[in-house]
């Protein structure tokens, strides 16, 4: 084996004259492979955008990939229509072409509103303008060949059922407005056809009339209860996941950002805090004597202290700030566009704010707080340990103080 591939490294592009072409056809093919999947994955997502509902992504996602096989398909569609006795079928398929061509440029300039209409609707008026236009002509003869229009016509008008289904304040408009158009068909169908189609079924043309509009309606609702559960699932599983990123980011008593999503925080503001060179501040915040609460009322007496400091000091606080649970009674605050200054005017008036609140119990409960200012030379870890160390000279000092 071994000398079987020294023979084969040794053998040069003289010793095998076709191995150029070879590599080259190979790498033509392989580059057009890459061409032809970047430029199928740009017609798929025309006019997507990530923040749109999961409904309309894959309704987009639906409309370009049926469009898109729709031309695929358009000559040899003409010519099955040719061959099943259709009397116009190539002048159909270019109408058709130029609908599908037409919905591409809008969805690709961000038209997708109006993308949408023009595939929900575009089938459904098309059968009935063909087959009320060979009805008027007298080429439609054969009852067998109106009855599978009308089918197809039914079939058609579940297309805008299904594309706005999810949508409330249209699915029931668009169910309306499909049942009138099949309504208005039937009509308008049974007057240019004269007494030629008076007994296709049997049975007379309003009781058949009947029947197809219960047909519709009994398809659409199964349509629409689909969608439905679709967005009933879709809302458990969302809710799923924000509780499950609520668990992941927050405290379970308090509601405040965690310790570890607090880190991450604090790391991201000080990377926009070196690019912008605005000020960025810190406090490091302890409840005074916080375990003589939970000795002498319990437990639960201080998760209600707590829930009532973090009630003040986000009343206090900036939308911009962001306020977090370092870990038992200590609290961090995350001061965005703040001086050392402002952060220590800031620290005096939550630790006076906390000192003249009636806690439970007709306690009278202090804070402790430390400040600092990012500099330069800092990372995450320095920048909280020096917070964290004028927190524990506040302590060390009497309590009920700010240190800076």
């Amino acid at each position: 084996m071994e000398q079987r591939n020294s023979l084969i490294s040794k053998l040069s592009s003289e010793d095998l004259p076709g191995w150029n072409i070879l590599d080259k056809v190979s790498a033509q093919l392989a580059s057009a492979q890459v061409v032809l999947k970047a430029g199928i994955s740009w017609i798929f997502t025309l006019g997507i955008q990530p923040d749109m509902p999961f409904y309309q992504i894959k309704n987009l996602a639906l409309i370009n990939r049926v469009t898109f096989t729709s031309l695929l398909l358009a000559l040899p569609g003409s010519l099955i229509l040719m061959l099943a006795g259709f009397a116009y079928p190539f002048s159909l398929l270019v109408c058709g072409a130029l609908t599908l061509f037409l919905i591409l440029a809008l969805n690709c300039n961000h038209q997708v509103k109006l993308a949408q209409s023009l595939f929900a609707f575009s089938p459904a008026i098309t059968i009935v303008i063909y087959t009320l236009f060979e009805l008027s002509s007298g080429g439609l003869a054969d009852p067998l060949t109106y009855v599978l229009a009308r089918q197809g016509l039914c079939l058609a008008l579940l297309l805008p059922v299904m594309i706005y289904g999810f949508e409330r304040p249209y699915k029931w408009m668009v169910l309306g407005v499909c049942v009138i158009l099949f309504l208005t068909f039937d009509v308008v169908s049974t007057r240019l056809s004269g007494t030629r189609m008076n007994n296709i079924t049997g049975m007379s043309q309003g009781l058949f009339s009947v029947l197809s509009v219960l047909q519709f309606t009994g398809l659409a609702a199964c349509l629409l209860y689909l969608q439905g559960y679709t967005m009933k699932h879709e809302q458990q599983v969302r809710m799923s996941n924000e509780k499950l990123h609520s668990m992941v980011v927050r405290d379970g008593m308090t509601g405040l950002f965690n310790h570890s999503f607090m880190e991450q925080l604090i790391g991201d503001a000080i990377n926009r805090s070196k690019r912008s060179e605005n000020p960025l501040s810190l406090l490091m915040i302890d409840v005074d004597f916080f375990k003589q609460v939970n000795d002498s009322f319990g437990h639960n007496a201080g998760d209600e202290v707590l829930k009532q400091i973090v009630k003040l000091l986000e009343g206090c606080k900036r939308s911009t700030d962001y306020l977090g649970r370092w870990g038992g009674d200590e609290l961090v605050m995350l001061l965005t566009d703040t001086n050392l200054q402002g952060a220590a005017s800031l620290a005096e008036k939550l630790r006076s704010l906390v000192e003249n609140h009636a806690f439970p119990h007709h306690r009278r409960l202090t804070i402790s707080l430390g400040v600092s200012e990012y500099s330069t030379q800092d990372n995450v870890a320095g920048f909280i340990e020096r917070a964290d160390a004028a927190m524990y000279r506040a302590k060390h000092g009497g309590r009920n103080r700010v240190e800076f």
